[in-house]
Order: structure tokens, then sequence, then C-alpha cells
């Protein structure tokens, strides 16, 4: 897969995948101010070229924004998001080349107050999010927010999903769906993290394009 190309889509205004863009971008400036953190931390795993998040961080003043790993793949992409990071003084973004699916690429940044699985629930089977759901308890701190995005294609997994993370102890604060051709969900952990946290797989999913 083109991922670099597949981000062309965002050039078009009016395509579901812009559309898209301006709803995570509220639903992660929601998630930053809703957590108890005067300076929230992030992980957004499979980040592309960081336009989910980024653009929201810079709108925020420097002492309100926490140490943020970005990872993404894809070379081009990833130089993207550190171009981006570093023309909007966002001193405190890394930005990982690395595979998102492996842990060991992020697992040091943990936990965090706001996770990103933007972009990842439509390539990947329907075990695998189940399990990463379940796992995302373990990756944040207590009452840390979740924004997800997973498009309207059959087999329409979004109810599943929305159900995965309220059995993983979210509550769900927001969710954009039908008639659009996406979905976008914020939810917010309201259970206690696990502790001690269990070790993460070596390998949590596999894109199937």
């Amino acid at each position: 897969m083109d991922w670099v190309r597949w981000h062309g889509a965002y050039d078009d205004p009016a395509s579901p995948l812009s559309q898209r863009l301006e709803v995570v971008r509220r639903r992660v400036e929601e998630a930053l101010d809703l957590v108890d953190a005067d300076r929230p931390s992030v992980l957004s795993l499979c980040a592309g070229d960081g336009r989910d998040l980024l653009p929201v961080l810079a709108r925020r003043p420097a002492r309100a924004r926490g140490p943020v790993v970005v990872v993404e793949q894809d070379p081009t992409l990833a130089e993207a998001a550190r171009l981006t990071a570093g023309d909007a003084g966002l001193h405190e973004v890394e930005v990982r080349q690395g595979d998102a699916a492996s842990p060991a690429a992020w697992a040091d940044a943990l936990p965090v107050d706001v996770l990103l699985l933007c972009g990842i629930f439509g390539n990947i089977t329907a075990e695998e999010v189940d399990g990463l759901v379940a796992l995302a308890p373990a990756l944040l701190r207590r009452g840390g927010c979740v924004v997800w995005t997973r498009g309207r294609t059959e087999p329409d997994l979004r109810p599943r999903v929305r159900a995965a993370f309220t059995h993983a102890g979210f509550d769900e604060l927001a969710y954009d769906g039908d008639p659009a051709q996406y979905g976008v969900g914020l939810a917010r952990l309201v259970v206690a993290p696990p502790d001690p946290r269990p070790p993460l797989p070596e390998r949590l999913f596999a894109f199937l394009r």
C-alpha cells in the first residue's frame, strides 16, 4: 500500500477523509482538555504525517503541552511529521520512524494521558481490533482518553469497536458515525489501569494491505 499516495485524499476538502480529519482534530482537542493533567502526554500510533494531532498541539500554549510520541513506519510520512512539528515549534514532540505494531517502538513512553488509534482498525482483523482495545487500559494513565477511527466498510466493525471499548472499561464520551463514511470515537478510561501492568506482546497487529 502506498500510504503517501493515500494521504493525497486529504487534498480534496470534500473527501470523506478530510471530513473525518476535522472531526478527529476536534475530538483530540477535547481529549487533551478532559484528562487530569496540566501537560497531557500523548501517544499516536500509525500517525502518518501527524496531521490528526500536530495542528491541535500547535494551538495550545507550550505550558499545556506534555511529551508526545508519534510513531509512523513510512519514512516519507515520518519525515513530514518531523518537519511539521519543527516548523510549529513543537519541541516536546518526538517522531519515531518505526513499526507501531511493535510495542518495542514506543513502550518506553507509557503510560500516557491520550492515545490515538486512528487509521488502524480498518486495516487489521476483527480479532486484532479486540486485542488492541483490550490492551488499551494498560497503555493509559488513570482517566486517560482514546481517540479512534474506523471507516464504514464491510464488514462494518464500528459497533463492535464501540462495544469493545465499553467492555474494556471505557466510557464513550462522543461518537461520530452514520450517515458519514467514517466512525470517530472518544472514550475515557473509567476503571483503574491494571496494576501491575501486563507485559506487552511482541506484536499487536499486522496490516492487511
